[in-house]
């Protein structure tokens, strides 16, 4: 009875065994439930918000252009040489006059050497210093000269006179006409030799202003502050005159061209403030002024071209980058939504907003505008009423959860 009660007994303290165990699960699994609830509440972002400031701000004309170099040199080889160093590359800053290629000054300072030899020289013939007025009745020669020609000219007189007196013989007066003739062309000699000797004295001091400007010419030097642009020639390489060497560019002013449709051109003049964003700084905005505006309209396109001048000191901008403008046509105002600069992020090239929407964030592209008074003037498809995150602003994205402070 016993024993055959036994496998019984047996599924029946099994079946309670499981009974128990899975009875054991329910409370466990309740509880790893509970975490994944904390876990989920945790992961929301806390944000701030702010509401949409609507402002009447003055009508603009929106535009793009190309930012250009103030000013641009192909900077050339004045003299031809062998370049010995090349000390700038590209992006270096350099002020005007700063050495960019050095050639080979040799022969130039050898022909400047020779020169100021002559150069010497001849004022040692004249007989003066170099800055003294050239007198040349003081040299020496030309006052020998003078000496025996007036000392003939005297006794050719007297023997005139002797002559018409009966005391001399014609051939007496004749010999002294004579030696007064020579006299004064010797004379006449030694003055043109002193002109002759003062032409090479110039000549000579042209020679070593020559050769002074090749050896200040074998640096080949910045024409105005700026940044190189390009390298164009390497050590060891002959520049001939007149060769490229570098590209210097002035970018602390940068000129933004512009094209204006005909229709619009009426709404531009000088002096009107641009405002302008890059690709490279996205909400970042560049204030500058109208400078120049074309005396004709482009026939094929019908634009009229005005240049506006950027201020660029710290280097940012770069001439060739594309922009878009904002340029002030002084028309009636329009209203304008106008946010904290720190509720506009970036997402690659473009600006963009988070709009509060129940416990969730939605991202809104939008394009920036100007800066009036600490905040930013934006566009795209956004209500007055939207509230928009200022804080947590490059930890969101489009869907986050979120929990406001």
């Amino acid at each position: 009875m016993t024993f055959a009660t036994r496998p019984f007994a047996l599924g029946l303290t099994c079946s309670l065994l499981l009974l128990g165990a899975a009875g054991c699960k329910k409370p466990a699994a309740a509880e790893t439930n509970k975490p994944a609830a904390e876990a989920q509440a945790d992961a929301a972002i806390e944000a701030k918000f702010t509401k949409i400031v609507m402002r009447k701000v003055p009508a603009t004309l929106e535009t793009s252009g190309t930012l250009v170099a103030d000013e641009t040199s192909e900077v050339a080889a004045p003299a031809p040489g062998i370049v010995v160093k090349v000390l700038v590359d590209v992006g270096t800053r350099v002020k005007k006059g700063d050495p960019l290629v050095q050639l080979d000054r040799r022969e130039p300072s050898l022909r400047g050497a020779a020169a100021s030899a002559q150069s010497a020289q001849a004022l040692a013939r004249l007989g003066i210093k170099a800055g003294e007025k050239f007198e040349p009745e003081k040299m020496a020669e030309v006052r020998s000269a003078k000496e025996a020609m007036d000392l003939a000219v005297t006794d050719a007189g007297r023997t005139k006179s002797l002559l018409d007196s009966g005391g001399v013989p014609q051939a007496t007066y004749d010999a002294a006409r004579a030696r007064a003739e020579q006299a004064k062309a010797q004379y006449d000699a030694a003055l043109n030799g002193a002109q002759q000797a003062w032409a090479a004295l110039l000549a000579a001091q042209a020679q070593s202003g020559l050769a002074q400007k090749a050896v200040a010419d074998a640096t080949v030097r910045a024409p105005f502050d700026g940044a190189v642009a390009e390298r164009r020639i390497s050590a060891g390489e002959f520049a001939p005159m007149g060769r490229v060497v570098a590209v210097v560019v002035s970018d602390k002013v940068l000129r933004l061209k512009i094209d204006i449709p005909e229709a619009d051109a009426a709404k531009v003049a000088v002096g009107k403030n641009v405002l302008i964003t890059v690709a490279t700084y996205p909400g970042r905005v560049f204030k500058g002024v109208v400078q120049r505006v074309g005396a004709s309209v482009k026939a094929q396109s019908r634009t009229l071209p005005i240049e506006a001048e950027i201020p660029n000191d710290d280097g940012a901008l770069k001439p060739g980058f594309f922009a878009r403008a904002e340029i002030d046509t002084g028309g009636a105002e329009e209203n304008a939504m106008l946010v904290p600069r720190e509720a506009i992020g970036t997402s690659g090239t473009a600006s963009r907003v988070f709009i509060r929407s129940g416990n969730r964030v939605v991202e809104r592209i939008v394009t920036v505008g100007r800066e009036l008074d600490g905040l930013v003037e934006i566009r795209g498809t956004l209500a007055p009423t939207d509230e928009l995150a200022v804080t947590a602003v490059d930890r969101l994205s489009d869907g986050s959860e979120i929990k406001a402070q």
